[in-house]
């Protein structure tokens, strides 16, 4: 049996990291609620930008633009959102096994893959894995600003209508709702397959109540893609940077109150076996005293 001093001391580290693992907590639900009511703000905008989306693709002239049309092109960039901190569950696991995915069969297609890479979990396993990344995005903490959006999609837009990427997918976690996260992938470019998950997530929508020639469009519909396409690019990159954040911070909410709630009944486990210890010494203390006065 322990002695009652090394159960004292576990005692009390239980409860340091009960208070480290509490406060971790309240610092990740801070962020959970900041970022949970940027989401639901923008909820309706992605309905309205799925539904115009849809207006413009199946207008009656087809729309031929670079970045709606697939090309040739065998390099394929993978914008991967890991965490910079852990203790998040399997958040960075799920989205490591992703990444095994995305390079087998990269191997399997003879593609090439560009890796691009926010968070510090995520780097450190490409560098394990002897993965080459392009280039990390450290120069914001979470979501990037509208400013910085802007020239991570232009920078992918650029590369797209060159030819020199046939295709840009993003591997974060998705945020469902309070209940549901899945780690997946995001076809962001050609902007066809993005138009799909956009109309998929938004509410329905009825072709025969919403007809293309119930509206007049100044300039054509190619000049107006040209805008819509850009504005499309940075909303999926500003929301799967928001969602990832949201699912970190929750999936670390999940964890360290599990944690917090296994130091408590640590600290009440020990709690109890120091009383047993410490009834025990009492014990022979008096057994001691006892058996001197008979002696005597």
């Amino acid at each position: 049996m322990a002695s009652i001093r090394q159960i004292k001391h576990r005692q009390q580290a239980a409860e340091n990291i009960s208070k480290v693992t509490g406060t971790m907590e309240t610092i990740s639900a801070v962020r959970y609620r900041h970022h949970y009511k940027k989401w639901v703000e923008g909820l309706d905008f992605y309905d309205n930008l799925a539904r115009l989306a849809y207006l413009t693709v199946t207008a009656e002239n087809t729309i031929k633009h670079p970045l709606l049309i697939a090309n040739d092109s065998r390099c394929h960039a993978l914008l991967v959102i890991g965490s910079d901190r852990g203790l998040c569950g399997a958040y960075n696991s799920n989205i490591n096994r992703l990444i095994d995915v995305h390079v087998k069969m990269a191997k399997r297609f003879s593609r090439q893959l560009k890796v691009y890479a926010k968070g510090v979990k995520a780097v450190n396993y490409l560098n394990h894995r002897g993965i080459e990344i392009t280039e990390v995005y450290d120069d914001f903490d979470e979501v990037p600003s509208v400013e910085r959006t802007q020239g991570i999609a232009e920078g992918f837009m650029e590369q797209y209508s060159a030819g020199q990427i046939g295709r840009l997918s993003i591997v974060y976690t998705r945020f469902f709702s309070t209940a549901s996260q899945r780690a997946q992938t995001l076809s962001i470019l050609p902007v066809a397959e993005l138009i799909d998950d956009l109309t998929t997530r938004a509410t329905v929508i009825w072709p025969w109540e919403l007809n293309f020639e119930d509206f007049i469009l100044s300039p054509d519909e190619n000049e107006i893609f040209e805008s819509l396409a850009g504005m499309m690019i940075r909303t999926a990159i500003t929301g799967c940077f928001r969602e990832a954040a949201l699912s970190e911070h929750l999936s670390r909410i999940i964890a360290m109150r599990n944690a917090t709630d296994n130091a408590l009944e640590m600290i009440e486990s020990l709690g109890r076996e120091y009383n047993r210890a410490r009834q025990g010494q009492i014990t022979g203390e008096l057994l001691d005293i006892v058996g001197g006065s008979l002696g005597n």
